[in-house]
């Protein structure tokens, strides 16, 4: 859930073209029939290699041999014409031609294709398009060349530090794919398109998920398999892995009013909390499972001249006191009439919540009703005490990872910034400024900071912007 649109603008100033190397890699004619070969420096596929390259009419003109051998492409010549082929793409070219085939049709290059001391050169831009592959330089220089990046991702999940989940929202449902961090390669997982989000537990083994009958499914990404684990088909609106990863909580029933949990191992459910409160939501578990917070939000109240017929389009609804409101729950069998603790009473509105670790406290977003009211960043411990941590810029988007808050803020101009926010202390500290446009950031303990910006993820590698999706 974001406060704020962002607008199509590149969150890295990405040049999608080749012609403006930098100096390290540029290499000049020194006559009209020489090329003065040099070796350039890209990261193809995640890792940085060297390309015998030469410049020519604006144009980079690459080894094809090299280049081949890093992104994977197959290379097979038969009577003068080389064909290159690369996940389901094929390229023919001809020495001395400026025409290629392009998957069978016919497309000019500006330069032709040329021998060099018996190696062949190629356009790099045209050569890596026509394969299906990336081609992006970054603000500080750097050039990502990548065989074939997952398109059109809605949203992605942290896996562990070096696999991420990416969604595509389909008109039937949705397709997940496990995504290589580092090679950007991705697998698409075998599961049914009509299943909730993807709960992945702690340890970054598996995760859980509910089918449209709210039976419950645990992938293990190590063999890609899908277990059912409980045949209970009634209503689950959330699931939240226990800390340890051997328990799922979840809220149950049309109207969340039941905390349950589920052992996977058994399939045994048992109940939690029911306390006949309907319209929970934000589940949480402390580490120890012995806290359980959430939210509650009241319906609004139908407001009508008991004179008018029920079809009257004069009814309103009175929105009074239906502000969402923080709930703890100790959960402990030997307390005596053990009842929730409702830890706030404010009319604000409360989004990204998310409890401490240790359950003594629950941070959120609180957003006015008065649009020139900044949203601020507050916590309220179990003793029902507030305070606000963070004041300085309007926030955005809050993440928690590693016990510490991540905000993406509004920031100068066309900048929009990222803190990392200590509750235990309140100090925070600016990490990143980037376009105004970036939509998203998620975080998690280990694992590269990432964007996303046009629907397109980019990574944190070592202080630079590498592009995981197209």
């Amino acid at each position: 859930m974001l406060l704020k649109k962002a607008s199509i603008v590149s969150v890295l100033a990405l040049a999608v073209g080749v012609s403006a190397v930098g100096a390290a890699s540029a290499a000049t004619v020194t006559k009209a029939s020489a090329v003065q070969v040099t070796n350039s420096t890209y990261t193809v596929n995640g890792i940085a290699v060297n390309l015998a390259t030469f410049f020519e009419k604006g144009r980079t003109l690459v080894s094809l041999r090299d280049l081949s051998t890093k992104l994977g492409v197959k290379l097979q010549a038969t009577k003068g014409v080389i064909t290159a082929t690369l996940k389901g793409h094929t390229v023919e070219l001809t020495a001395n031609s400026t025409l290629i085939k392009v998957d069978g049709a016919e497309q000019k290059l500006t330069v032709p294709v040329k021998s060099v001391k018996g190696v062949t050169y190629v356009e790099l831009k045209t050569f890596v398009q026509a394969l299906g592959g990336q081609f992006a330089k970054d603000a500080s220089g750097t050039i990502w060349i990548d065989a074939d990046l997952l398109g059109n991702v809605d949203r992605i999940q942290w896996v562990d530090s070096a696999k991420f989940i990416a969604t595509q929202e389909t008109e039937t449902g949705r397709l997940d794919y496990l995504v290589d961090a580092q090679t950007a390669s991705y697998e698409q997982l075998r599961i049914l398109e009509e299943i909730s989000d993807f709960v992945i537990a702690p340890n970054g083994a598996k995760a859980a998920y509910t089918n449209n009958a709210g039976e419950v499914f645990v992938i293990d990404f190590a063999t890609k398999l899908s277990t059912k684990v409980s045949e209970d088909t009634s209503i689950k609106p959330e699931l939240v892995w226990s800390s340890d990863s051997s328990i799922i909580y979840f809220l149950q029933g049309d109207k969340g009013s039941v905390v349950a949990k589920l052992d996977p191992a058994t399939g045994t459910i048992s109940k939690v909390l029911e306390d006949k409160v309907d319209y929970k939501a934000n589940l949480d578990v402390s580490a120890d499972g012995k806290t359980v917070t959430y939210t509650v939000t009241k319906p609004g109240a139908v407001v009508a001249d008991a004179n008018l017929p029920v079809e009257s389009d004069d009814v309103a609804i009175d929105m009074k006191g239906t502000e969402p409101q923080i709930f703890a729950y100790t959960v402990d069998p030997s307390i005596k009439d053990n009842k929730p603790a409702q830890l706030s009473t404010t009319a604000d509105d409360k989004v990204f919540i998310h409890a401490a670790a240790d359950g003594s406290s629950v941070g959120y977003v609180s957003v006015s009703s008065e649009d020139e009211v900044k949203s601020t960043l507050v916590i309220v411990s179990n003793d029902k005490t507030s305070k606000t941590l963070f004041t300085e810029k309007d926030v955005y988007q809050a993440v928690v990872s590693g016990g510490k808050w991540y905000l993406l803020t509004e920031g100068n101009g066309s900048n929009q910034f990222v803190y990392e926010v200590d509750p235990a202390t309140g100090a925070a500290k600016q990490l990143y400024t980037l376009s105004d446009t970036v939509s998203e950031i998620i975080v998690k303990s280990g694992s590269p900071f990432a964007v996303v910006n046009e629907g397109r993820v980019f990574l944190d590698i070592n202080g630079q912007w590498k592009p995981t999706t197209k």
